[in-house]
């Protein structure tokens, strides 16, 4: 069952912050408007500490991205419709989609992933 909780009630520590992903089944959230505008495929911290739990996430596309799954451990959507698809998705195999949501965060948002490959756009 999936609910809107009031932020400083759950996340009022860092401790806290990580019981609730960890306790969660996942995420589902929007992006401010400025996010798809931009098309940069932005992803939010909240949703990287989703994924390194195990927590899969449905969330909304920033744009285009070579890296970023639409329909694995990250289901992202445009419309409400695909929303509620990708949560269904989730549901019908979640066993599937935790794997996948964990294996995305080392993959791709690993520090020993992320930063090799900054310094290499940087030039270093």
């Amino acid at each position: 069952c999936w609910h809107v909780r009031e932020s400083h009630a759950v996340t009022s520590t860092p401790q806290d912050f990580q019981k609730y992903i960890q306790a969660s089944l996942g995420e589902w959230s929007c992006a401010k408007p400025s996010y798809t505008r931009m098309k940069t495929a932005w992803v939010s911290d909240r949703s990287v500490c989703c994924l390194a739990s195990g927590r899969p996430v449905v969330v909304q596309v920033t744009g285009p991205s070579p890296t970023l799954p639409s329909d694995l451990g990250m289901l992202r959507f445009t419309t409400l419709e695909e929303a509620a698809e990708m949560v269904r998705k989730v549901v019908e195999d979640y066993p599937k989609q935790s794997r996948a949501a964990r294996e995305l965060a080392e993959t791709q948002f690993s520090v020993t992933k992320l930063i090799p490959r900054l310094m290499k756009r940087l030039g270093s």
